[in-house]
């Protein structure tokens, strides 16, 4: 049975994806036996999912984003099947951590040729993630951008609206049943070293450890903000003073206020809140050493 490829039926149309003719027309030249299947709907991409992890097929291939594989990893969860990831999004956060090729025609030969390996994920308020979780900065954002955070200019408005309202908060962190209390700006449990765009905020952070990296910016004034943002992207944040950094496999959050709680790239929860990481329980396709 040819191996199936799962990908959005829109895709193509005023974007910089392949459409489904496209994709087919790619691996028919690399001469790879590849059925694609478009999805009309979120909804039916989970159906797509589940029913071809219920036929117990050995791995399916999904391209698209970080969003759309964490659709598919939560199906895929703790599973016999393993994902095959085609990196299509604009980050692709997750298929980086992975050390996917983002060439089309190198993550097309990996998911047909590649080796299988087990990864961790997360869990926060009781929902899997593949990247990250926490409260502070970028929940804020996020809370404020919401269904809108494909729209530049909403994102923009949103980090605006954050930063004038930015005021780092007392937090109780309890990690592995070690209690700290913090005044933070922002509070986040990594899977990954990436998260949102492009953001290594967790440069040590291992998929296959088991354990998350929980990274906590302190009591920043506003004047900090860029400088340690700055520090951020070039991955020199750690040696900061107002960084504190460790790693666990359970982390509870809670704060006098309900903080939101941030899973990956949507808003999930609000404190008190539990994150922790649930090993080995995802199988993906990887290059083969």
């Amino acid at each position: 049975m040819a191996l199936k490829l799962l990908m959005n039926a829109r895709a193509g149309r005023l974007h910089r994806t392949p459409s489904v003719d496209e994709m087919r027309a790619t691996l028919k030249v690399l001469g790879l036996e590849v059925e694609v299947i478009g999805s009309a709907s979120k909804a039916d991409f989970r159906q797509l999912v589940r029913g071809l992890i219920r036929e117990g097929v050995e791995r399916i291939a999904i391209a698209g984003g970080d969003g759309t594989v964490r659709l598919a990893a939560v199906e895929a969860a703790n599973s016999a099947t393993a994902l095959a990831i085609i990196p299509q999004g604009t980050m692709n956060n997750f298929a980086t951590a992975l050390r996917l090729p983002m060439s089309l025609p190198g993550a097309l030969r990996t998911v047909v040729e590649g080796e299988i390996r087990q990864i961790d994920l997360g869990r926060a308020c009781g929902e899997l993630f593949t990247e990250s979780a926490g409260v502070g900065l970028f929940a804020n954002a996020l809370s404020i951008y919401g269904r809108h955070n494909k729209n530049p200019w909403f994102g923009l408005k949103a980090i605006t609206r954050t930063l004038l309202d930015f005021r780092p908060s007392r937090v109780t962190i309890d990690v592995d049943g070690e209690r700290w209390e913090e005044r933070a700006a922002w509070v986040v449990a990594a899977n990954g070293f990436r998260m949102a765009q492009a953001l290594p905020v967790a440069p040590s952070a291992s998929l296959t450890d088991g354990k998350l990296d929980l990274v906590v910016l302190g009591d920043l004034r506003r004047s900090e903000l860029i400088p340690y943002y700055l520090a951020i992207r070039r991955q020199t944040h750690l040696t900061l003073p107002k960084i504190r950094t460790c790693t666990a496999r359970h982390i509870d959050l809670s704060s006098r206020r309900p903080m939101v709680v941030h899973i990956d790239d949507r808003i999930g929860g609000r404190t008190p809140a539990q994150i922790e990481v649930v090993p080995a329980s995802l199988r993906v396709v990887v290059e083969r050493l």
